[in-house]
Parts: C-alpha cells; sequence; structure tokens
C-alpha cells in the first residue's frame, strides 16, 4: 500500500487538473476514438483508489463519470448507455445486432467525437457510424466492472 501511495497522489493532482480543464471533471476524448472507456476507467480507478486511499481520494469523484455516461455531457444529453439513463438513452447502437437500428440492453457508445474546432458529434439515426455508436465487449465490460463498484459506493 505504502508503495501505491506516491501513485494515488499522483491520480488526485489528475483529477484537480481535470475540474479545471472541463465543467464535467472528467477525461474527455478528443482524437480519433470517443471517451466512454476513459470515462469509465477513470470513474472505476476512483471508486478503487477511494476504497483503499479515502484520506487521499473521495468517492464523490465517481458520480462524475456516472453523469457523464448517463446524459450529462457536451452533446445531446442523451445517456451514452443503451436502456439507461436521464432524458433518453441512445436507441441505435452498431453491434451484434449491426444494421436493425435497434439496440442491445446494457451497450455502452463509445462516447462523444470531437471534430475541430469545437464540435462534439454523436449521431443517434445511423448505427453505421460505428465510431460513434458500436457497442463492443470491451467497452461492456468495462461498463459492468464501473457499475459494480458504483454499486457499491450508492448502497
Amino acid at each position: 500500500k505504502e508503495k501505491l501511495q506516491p501513485y494515488v497522489v499522483k491520480f488526485k493532482d489528475y483529477i484537480t487538473g481535470l475540474e479545471k480543464e472541463n465543467p464535467y471533471g472528467v477525461p474527455i476524448g478528443l482524437g480519433n476514438w470517443a471517451g466512454s472507456g476513459e470515462v469509465m476507467n477513470f470513474g472505476t480507478t476512483v471508486l478503487f483508489a477511494s476504497k483503499y486511499f479515502p484520506s487521499i481520494i473521495e468517492a464523490s469523484h465517481a458520480f462524475k463519470a456516472s453523469s457523464y455516461l448517463f446524459g450529462c455531457h457536451p452533446y445531446h444529453n442523451y445517456s451514452l448507455v443503451a436502456a439507461v439513463g436521464a432524458s433518453r438513452p441512445k436507441a441505435v447502437f452498431y453491434g451484434n445486432n449491426r444494421a436493425d437500428f435497434s439496440f442491445i440492453p446494457g451497450n455502452v457508445a463509445p462516447g462523444l467525437l470531437f471534430r475541430k474546432p469545437d464540435h462534439f458529434e454523436n449521431y443517434d439515426d445511423w448505427p453505421f457510424l460505428w465510431g460513434q455508436n458500436e457497442g463492443t465487449i470491451a467497452g461492456n465490460t468495462s461498463y459492468l466492472i464501473f457499475g459494480s463498484a458504483f454499486k457499491s459506493l450508492v448502497k
């Protein structure tokens, strides 16, 4: 535990930087790939770090990740998780259901693509934009791990 502590302190600095960088306080992907995976990994890391280092990391930061995934983000405010979320979950995914304009509950969209200079996009009416709508085993597994850890926080 002592060997990990310096890394947890660096992670706290990272969290502080994210809070200054954007109003959501989560890592937002600005490259060619959207950032849902980063957000879920961030939330999971917060939860485990706060469990073992509660004096350094506050578990409440995990609520930022869940809020972002469930619709509080800079685009359409739809949840990025199929069948779960705030105003409306995404209804079109590109996954095992490929081209039938539907979704599998629990699928997680890759997130919002950032188009320079200042435009986010995540269309919800055309599943073939797989970079925005693909449900993957890796993404869904990350969501299960985050959700399981998050559930223990809210109990």
